[in-house]
């Protein structure tokens, strides 16, 4: 009788450890099932989470003056510095860009042209001088006008989007005489942005140009392009805004502002979401948020704006400088 109550004391322990082993068993798997399923939503809401960063640039007033270098010229010139992308729209009331700048005749310069297309236009309307922007290059002393070609150019027409006007220089300038190019040949009948261009001046042999000396920026735009919505909470809490300072050439400064209010102190940003008029205070995908930065007593220098979202995504946007608050 001993004998069985023993057998039946180990059966009962035997049985009673396999039901709290398959117990564990069950718990551990329930929990990695939920570890899972939380790493694969996080991936999953990292994945969809994409911002795109603009801003809103304030030229110095010398960068937009337009200076008439030959006494028959159509219109004035602005300035075209290394590094720093002009943009225009070319059409039947602005038939023409012109921009100035110096380089001797052993300069290796480079213009690289972007047409820029109004959004809608139909893909059958891309084929034809209604689309056509030209760049022309002037040596100095000639005269310009809008219907004059230079001796060297470059047409972007029809699906052509970009092209590369590539050493244009042929002799050396001076102040009152320097090169210059034109932007035209819009030549459209329909509305619609079809003459916009953007121009990229790269040089070697012309001294580089600090961004910051020609503007700065007075605000960033921030644009939620993917599939993740941000609460007011985690954008107050969470969100990380970096600055990095191009201070010289062998040092870089990192700031790191603080959330504030206006009036916003040196050191600190704020925001504000664009027609907020879905879930008031959410930045929802297709919402663009208005960023502003204050930097008062740091120097007007080039740098860089780098954004890290509540998850943990990131991305960045260089600047000229950022304009002082008064």
């Amino acid at each position: 009788m001993g004998t069985s109550i023993s057998a039946l004391l180990i059966i009962s322990v035997l049985l009673t450890a396999v039901v709290v082993m398959f117990k564990a068993n069950q718990i551990g798997a329930e929990l990695l099932a939920v570890a899972n399923k939380n790493a694969a939503e996080t991936i999953a809401d990292k994945v969809s989470t994409k911002i795109e960063i603009a801003s809103t640039r304030d030229f110095k007033d010398f960068y937009e003056v337009q200076i008439s270098h030959h006494a028959s010229d159509a219109e004035g010139c602005r300035p075209i510095l290394p590094g720093i992308l002009r943009t225009g729209d070319i059409t039947g009331a602005n038939p023409m860009d012109c921009y100035w700048f110096e380089a001797d005749s052993t300069a290796q310069i480079t213009f690289t042209v972007n047409k820029i297309i109004g959004t809608p236009v139909p893909l059958g309307n891309r084929n034809g001088t209604n689309t056509r922007v030209s760049i022309d290059y002037f040596a100095p002393g000639v005269m310009i006008t809008t219907t004059n070609e230079g001796s060297k150019f470059k047409d972007l027409s029809g699906t052509n989007l970009q092209g590369q006007l590539i050493n244009p220089v042929t002799q050396s300038s001076t102040e009152s005489s320097p090169h210059r190019i034109k932007l035209w040949s819009y030549d459209g009948n329909q509305s619609g942005n079809w003459g916009g261009y953007q121009v990229l001046m790269t040089t070697q042999g012309v001294p580089s140009t600090d961004p910051s000396t020609v503007a700065c920026v007075t605000d960033f735009k921030v644009k939620n392009i993917g599939g993740t919505a941000f609460d007011s909470a985690e954008i107050e809490e969470k969100l990380d805004i970096f600055i990095i300072l191009n201070t010289d050439a062998n040092n870089t400064a990192m700031k790191i502002p603080v959330k504030g209010t206006s009036p916003l102190q040196p050191n600190q940003w704020t925001y504000s979401i664009a027609d907020d008029n879905y879930q008031t205070g959410i930045f929802n995908p297709g919402e663009t948020m208005t960023l502003i930065v204050n930097l008062n007593g740091e120097p007007q220098v080039s740098g860089t704006l780098l954004i890290a979202l509540p998850n943990g995504v990131d991305n960045s946007y260089s600047f000229p400088s950022i304009c002082s608050i008064q």
